[in-house]
């Protein structure tokens, strides 16, 4: 399947410097450009560790599209300030490519990134092309589903589902593999009520990222 893409990062681009949506795809409008920007990361705005070195994100756009992103961090900041650069990659999807891709937003992270699609680019071209990812996603066997549920200090997976279903926000700290604990926890909903349940896996929490399931470290 054919999706959109972002790059949201620092750079000294254009006379833009520091962070900001650095690159898109012609078929990223300017709503989805403003709102992408907002849910991303900057300075500091990664909560990683030894068992989760990246975030995986997921945020509906004002087109009716979905956000899927993964944010990683880069060499050290190119200003001089403490700190690695932070860097996200954006995909941009349809409702009905998400149902193809089995209703996994990280899935289809998982393929971009394996693909080479979301590896970290030092200096990306403004304009992006659209890229081509895959057309079959096999669902999660059950072996799969009973690992994660396995690992220590686990949460009350079913507790937190019904949360999630009332329409509640979530906020859970686990130091465990968090990616698959978004998998497992998604797995128990049904397929129209995923796209209702924004999430990041390893981000700072921030007012201006209003996600509905929050996953930080202890």
């Amino acid at each position: 399947m054919i999706v959109d893409q972002a790059i949201f990062t620092s750079l000294d681009q254009d006379g833009t410097a520091g962070y900001h949506l650095a690159s898109r795809s012609r078929g990223v409008t300017e709503p989805e450009a403003v709102a992408a920007a907002t849910w991303s990361p900057s300075h500091e705005g990664l909560a990683i560790d030894p068992a989760n070195s990246v975030s995986f994100q997921f945020f509906p756009l004002p087109s009716g599209r979905f956000a899927v992103a993964r944010t990683c961090q880069g060499p050290p900041e190119y200003s001089g300030r403490a700190g690695r650069l932070v860097y996200t990659h954006i995909l941009f999807i349809t409702n009905e490519q998400l149902r193809r891709a089995g209703d996994s937003p990280i899935a289809i992270a998982r393929d971009a990134f394996v693909l080479g699609r979301s590896i970290y680019q030092a200096d990306p071209r403004s304009t992006l092309d659209a890229i081509e990812l895959s057309d079959h996603y096999p669902r999660q066997s059950e072996p799969y589903r009973r690992d994660i549920t396995a690992q220590a200090d686990m949460p009350n997976l079913d507790q937190t589902i019904s949360q999630l279903r009332s329409g509640r926000n979530v906020r859970l700290q686990f130091s465990g593999d968090r990616v698959l604990l978004v998998e497992r926890l998604l797995g128990g909903m049904k397929p129209e009520e995923i796209p209702q349940v924004s999430f990041s896996t390893s981000l700072v929490p921030s007012a201006i990222r209003p996600f509905r399931l929050i996953l930080s470290p202890r």
